[in-house]
């Protein structure tokens, strides 16, 4: 029997008439009635008394409701359990994407894995470099993007993967906001608008020295993410640094982005645990590699 058949007929014999059966099926009319009488010749016998106001039930008809029907409830159930089944068997590799790092490797390299391995199932979940890390090591996630360099790395290994170009970003009415591009040197002893260091210590540590050279910002404004450190940097609170890509893109108005005369960037990379090597994350790895020396250099 045609399980197919089976649902129209099943559907006929609620709506009992079959213009409204078609609709709701979405066939049309003859279509549906076609079917039906194909049923009826597979079994050998009229399902429905036809009349000019709708159909009802024969005898037969009675029967296959009552005990054919029920079918296609158990067909579903067993199509669930097969798709249940296949879900837990299905391999799957889970990403932490890191909020500061925007270019095409990342995303290229999450693509190019889906394309290549399209029976592993991905999960992607996005945090800052300390909670990436976290997770890695409670066994949350297999692979994690992260900033460099990596404090405290222990049993984590990384892989390098390139750098961004970092700059400055100011107030737009701010004297340096007319200059083309800027110093280093220039921001220093300015009101600092930054994210807390516990995000990324060694990252954090790492622009510090860099840029300030160990001299502090004369104060210093802490935000959790870069949306806020720019709409805080719009209102005057200060100036600040940021992956030059991530303030393009979420620049808001009243915020003016400069480059640095002489490029400064900052490193990332991939995170993984070194005895947690299975193959999707083998196979995630080599795609980074090779994508490292394919793709140019961040803007």
């Amino acid at each position: 029997m045609n399980l197919r058949r089976l649902q129209y007929f099943a559907v006929l014999a609620q709506e009992r008439h079959f213009r409204r059966a078609a609709a709701r099926l979405h066939i049309a009319q003859p279509g549906l009635s076609q079917q039906i009488k194909i049923l009826e010749g597979e079994l050998g016998a009229e399902l429905f008394d036809r009349r000019p106001d709708g159909v009802t039930l024969t005898a037969a008809g009675q029967i296959l409701l009552e005990e054919g029907v029920p079918l296609l409830g158990q067909i579903d159930r067993v199509e669930q359990r097969v798709r249940d089944a296949v879900e837990q068997e299905q391999p799957e590799l889970r990403i932490a994407h890191t909020r500061s790092v925007v270019g095409a490797l990342p995303d290229e390299a999450i693509a190019r894995f889906s394309e290549c391995h399209p029976r592993v199932r991905l999960v992607i979940d996005t945090a800052w470099t300390t909670q990436n890390l976290v997770m890695l090591r409670a066994g949350e996630v297999d692979v994690a993007f992260v900033r460099l360099p990596v404090a405290d790395p222990g049993d984590v290994q990384v892989l390098a993967l390139g750098e961004t170009e970092l700059v400055a970003v100011l107030p737009a009415d701010h004297p340096l906001a007319k200059r083309r591009a800027l110093e280093p040197t220039d921001l220093r002893g300015l009101p600092f608008v930054f994210w807390p260091r516990a995000q990324a210590p060694g990252y954090f540590d790492d622009v510090q020295a860099r840029l300030w050279g160990g001299v502090p910002p004369s104060s210093t404004t802490w935000e959790p993410d870069p949306e806020r450190i720019l709409r805080a940097i719009a209102a005057g609170a200060g100036v600040g640094v940021m992956d030059r890509n991530r303030a393009l893109k979420l620049r808001p108005s009243g915020v003016a982005v400069r480059r640095f005369r002489n490029r400064v960037t900052a490193g990332f990379g991939v995170a993984y645990l070194a005895h947690a090597r299975g193959t999707p994350v083998a196979e995630f790895l080599e795609i980074c590699r090779s994508l490292h020396g394919e793709l140019p250099a961040p803007a």
